[in-house]
């Protein structure tokens, strides 16, 4: 008998991401009631509009709109405005010309009805899960399988990941988790192999993180300071930097061309080639809401998703030596728990937890599997079991969360309902 578990285990161990696919697959084909008719709508819409205005419209002139309040006219023009930029659109565009295919045949090519809702689905998925298997090829590098599988399944089950691949995948940061897992990937050639084709491919994938979302230029920190542990190898990173200074060039070249669209559709809604499309809405730098941000229920990232709290333990025990790059990482995060904490809208709108952080996942599993494999090389078993039972815990409790959210956010009635039926449903009673 104990063989013969012993045999499943190393099955799942080697097939694992198979299993994950598996449930992804089972999942999406279980959401479409509840979130498949707010696919295209508020931010998301503003992200997407861009395809039907082109390819369907022929334009932004006369472009109806699901969210009108959020999407007006332009200075009274018969131009749609949307203050978002283009760069969701582009990666979305292979999903939406087979959804709109298939529309055409059965009569229904409006850019909004059920095939592109699949298509938008389908789209999230493909990302997200290519995401995730990013994520599993950068740990294999440094880590143990069973470190590894707990990590991936940890981010995907464990925290607001799986809303953002699953159930809102028309949202920007399934893209951002994919571009963030290629440009990790591809960061140890950019210094290995410094040739034309990395620093352009790099340029490229840069201004398309940033074009998304501006703040994401965090990213190119983890690039700059790759493998970096002492002053001396500081000071030996510019002297390469400038030693390839002609193909940093090209890569901020390569970077500058993916902004030109974004630029043509500014030129177009108002007469100017840079505005900034955000109007009012800015920062507070000096009163950042990092409480709110982390532990608020309305959209706590910590409250949501407490399993990523382990990846931040193991940021800030981890940094002192840093092993793996965990110190940029962890500057990385506090850098965009700062930012995001001094937004004006400082819990994001409608989500299923904070947003913001979904796309540093790629990053933070690093001090994640830091933070396991250190427990699981410890003598203490205790230590161990107690590590693996608060990973079940945690898992179970973020995936029950997200399983039963409805949005557009949480407040404390219903998620304390959700928590009451948890508790009922695994103990009985009432949870007080």
């Amino acid at each position: 008998m104990i063989e013969k578990l012993s045999s499943y285990w190393r099955w799942f161990l080697k097939n694992w991401f198979i299993v994950l696919v598996l449930i992804a697959g089972l999942r999406v084909s279980m959401t479409p009631g509840r979130f498949i008719k707010g696919m295209i709508w508020s931010d998301a819409e503003g992200y997407y509009l861009y395809l039907p205005a082109v390819l369907i419209n022929g334009g932004f002139e006369d472009l109806e709109v699901r969210t009108e309040v959020q999407f007006p006219l332009y200075e009274g023009t018969n131009k749609r405005f949307t203050k978002y930029t283009y760069g969701v659109a582009l990666m979305e565009l292979p999903f939406f010309l087979l959804a709109h295919f298939v529309a055409s045949i059965m009569g229904q090519a409006d850019g909004y009805s059920y095939p592109y809702l699949i298509g938008l689905q389908l789209s999230g998925l493909f990302y997200g899960l290519m995401g995730l298997y990013f994520m599993k090829k950068i740990l294999e590098e440094h880590f143990r399988p069973l470190v590894v599988m707990m990590t991936v399944f940890g981010f995907f089950l464990g925290t607001n990941l799986y809303h953002y691949i699953l159930q809102h995948p028309s949202m920007s940061h399934v893209y951002s988790f994919f571009l963030f897992g290629l440009l990790v990937m591809m960061t140890p050639k950019l210094y290995h192999y410094p040739s034309w084709r990395v620093f352009g491919v790099m340029g490229l994938l840069l201004g398309l993180v940033v074009l998304i979302r501006p703040t994401n230029i965090l990213i190119g920190l983890y690039i700059l300071f790759y493998g970096i542990r002492s002053s001396a190898a500081i000071k030996e990173r510019f002297q390469f930097l400038g030693a390839h200074a002609w193909k940093v060039l090209f890569a901020a070249t390569a970077s500058f061309l993916v902004f030109l669209p974004q630029f043509a559709y500014w030129k177009y809604i108002s007469g100017d080639w840079l505005i900034y499309s955000y109007g009012d809405e800015g920062f507070n730098w000096l009163n950042p809401r990092i409480d709110m941000v982390l532990f608020n229920i309305k959209n706590g990232w910590l409250l949501f998703s407490p399993m990523a709290g382990l990846a931040v333990i193991g940021g800030l025990l981890g940094s002192w030596k840093n092993p793996y790059n965990i110190a940029p990482i962890t500057v990385i995060w506090l850098l965009t728990l700062y930012i995001t904490a001094s937004w004006w809208c400082w819990w994001f709108g409608g989500a299923f937890g904070h947003r913001n952080f979904v796309e540093y996942y790629m990053i933070l599993a690093v001090p994640y599997a830091w933070l396991f494999t250190k427990v699981f090389d410890s003598p203490y078993k205790p230590l161990k079991v107690f590590m693996v039972l608060l990973w079940l815990a945690l898992l179970y409790y973020s995936y029950f969360l997200a399983v039963f959210y409805h949005g557009p956010h949480y407040d404390w009635d219903s998620w304390k309902l959700v928590v009451n039926y948890m508790w009922h449903f695994n103990f009985g009673g009432e949870f007080q």
